[in-house]
């Protein structure tokens, strides 16, 4: 019989990461008759990705209301905890950014906050291996910050607020200078745009108007990415470290001696602790990152 380290050696450490379709959501049939009897099949699956975003909103739809319920005045255990989470983003992150625009966004910013970081810790809980131990199926939970498709969704969602609320800011200021509700509509529509390019006096500043306007346009586009780019690579980087060092260890025992193998889980531990500052980390710069340019666009200079 071949031994177990030389399977373990072989398995792919992104296996654990990637999205799996665990059922079909939809299922489409589409008959063609011109060509025959020919039925093609489409369908919308459900993805461990998709799961655990739903737990994590669930987690959050329970967890929140319960804690606000009949709040002491001194609060202790896990509402110390939250109550610290919800001021760490208010007074650290969207105060200092935001000033008197900062209740009007501290919904969505927390939000944002808490569900990164609760997808974020979930991910290193090992759901999907405890599931295959007790159901014998695998790969029905995972990371879902570590799904591009996830981060991409995130960053439109902050690209969406932070354009959406610098128009209204602009059609606010056109509202207080006496304009009716189409014309501030419309104005403010037209000076958040104008804005969003460095003046330049003069015809230079006409000639340069529309290649810095385009220049500005695709920063706008590059931010939101780059905020899915690094969620992603941070949270995916950290599991495929730990889980290549996972598979070696059978490989090292079966190699060298125990005592390397022991070496290798300590440092398995090591980086697991590593991880879960992360997970923190990274819930911490997107959200502060968002706030960062939620700010640039609704301040009047912007």
């Amino acid at each position: 019989m071949m031994p177990a380290w030389p399977l373990l050696a072989v398995a792919d450490p992104m296996e654990h990461i990637l999205p799996h379709a665990i059922c079909k959501l939809v299922q489409f049939d589409f008959a063609e008759k011109t060509l025959g009897p020919i039925v093609i099949t489409n369908y919308i699956p459900l993805t461990n990705h998709m799961l655990m975003l739903l737990i994590s909103g669930g987690i959050m739809l329970v967890m929140f209301p319960l804690l606000a319920r009949n709040y002491p005045l001194v609060p202790t255990g896990i509402r110390s905890a939250a109550e610290a989470g919800l001021e760490l983003v208010r007074s650290s992150i969207a105060r200092p950014v935001l000033h008197e625009h900062t209740d009007r966004f501290m919904p969505f910013l927390w939000s944002l906050f808490f569900f990164i970081l609760i997808n974020n810790l979930l991910g290193m809980v090992p759901l999907d291996a405890l599931c295959l131990i007790i159901l014998g199926r695998g790969h029905m939970f995972g990371t879902a910050t570590a799904g591009l498709s996830v981060t991409a969704g995130l960053a439109i969602c902050a690209f969406l607020v932070i354009h959406v609320s610098g128009v209204m800011q602009q059609v606010r200021e056109q509202r207080w200078r006496g304009l009716g509700p189409g014309r501030a509509a419309i104005a403010g529509f037209l000076k958040y745009w104008y804005n969003f390019v460095p003046h330049v006096p003069g015809v230079m500043g006409l000639l340069l108007f529309p290649l810095l306007f385009t220049l500005e346009i695709i920063g706008a586009v590059i931010k939101p990415f780059a905020l899915a780019i690094r969620l992603f690579a941070n949270m995916m980087a950290g599991h495929v470290v730990l889980a290549s060092l996972l598979v070696m260890i059978p490989v090292i025992h079966g190699l060298a001696n125990s005592g390397i193998a022991v070496v290798a889980i300590l440092g398995c531990a090591a980086l697991s602790c590593l991880e879960l500052l992360v997970a923190f980390i990274q819930a911490y710069i997107f959200t502060f990152l968002t706030c960062m340019f939620i700010g640039s666009a609704v301040s009047f200079e912007h």
